[in-house]
């Protein structure tokens, strides 16, 4: 993964030097859908074994993502680093007039890559795209177990969790500029690849497991992603 940011790196300085026309800095905002099938897997679980009714109440919903980006605009195509932080959580719960039980689990990912756009035809100023982007997906759940049987807190425990894998994001943009600025819309999914489990925090070795299945817990990112963008323009030289 190093050496790949590296190569993209020195690719992006030689794209600046070239034949760049235009730097393109902005940021982009939007929802995702989060498949975290492992993780939905473990609140089922939880919910169908505990000796008391307790209910899913949220199960990794759909939720925003947040990405800035520097790119640069050649004639034809955009190229640059980006960075994505996304986030998403579920709870299950059951209280009567005994007392209350909570487990909370929330995830989120910080993921820096690299992003490619190809532009196709403008139609009336519209600059429509097809773009990908390339990145590392670290990613950081935390989960709170929380019962109180009569007044009194039988358990209150925390949970910390980290993964490292891969991402693809195929899609589709569309752009229009505004003087200095362009605006744009974006639809894209998400592939998520690597195969790495959950482990905790403060030791590698301890993989996050699923007691009923017996299989390690991975984090599930694949999804839908669709924003809007604003960008700000800053005109170059070209040879």
């Amino acid at each position: 993964m190093k050496k790949v940011i590296q190569i993209s790196i020195l690719i992006f300085i030689a794209t600046l030097k070239g034949n760049s026309q235009q730097l393109d800095a902005g940021i982009q905002a939007g929802l995702g859908t989060y498949s975290m099938k492992d993780l939905k897997m473990i609140n089922s679980t939880i919910s169908g074994d505990l000796p008391f009714d307790t209910k899913v109440v949220e199960d990794f919903p759909i939720y925003f993502y947040y990405r800035p980006y520097f790119l640069v605009n050649t004639r034809y195509v955009s190229f640059g680093p980006v960075y994505t932080f996304q986030s998403t959580g579920s709870r299950v719960s059951g209280k009567d007039y005994s007392g209350e039980y909570r487990f909370d689990m929330m995830v989120n990912s910080s993921a820096p890559g690299i992003y490619g756009e190809v532009y196709l035809k403008p139609v009336n100023k519209v600059q429509g795209s097809v773009y990908m982007i390339f990145g590392g997906l670290f990613s950081n759940l935390k989960m709170n177990e929380y019962l109180i049987l009569q007044d009194e807190v039988m358990t209150d425990d925390d949970y910390s969790f980290k993964s490292s894998n891969f991402f693809l994001e195929p899609g589709f943009n569309l752009r229009y500029p505004v003087k200095f600025l362009k605006f744009g819309i974006n639809a894209g999914y998400l592939f998520q690849f690597g195969g790495k489990s959950f482990y905790f925090a403060d030791n590698k070795d301890a993989e996050l497991i699923n007691n009923k299945t017996g299989d390690p817990v991975k984090p599930g990112w694949n999804g839908f992603r669709v924003g809007f963008s604003v960008s700000f323009l800053i005109p170059l030289s070209s040879k």
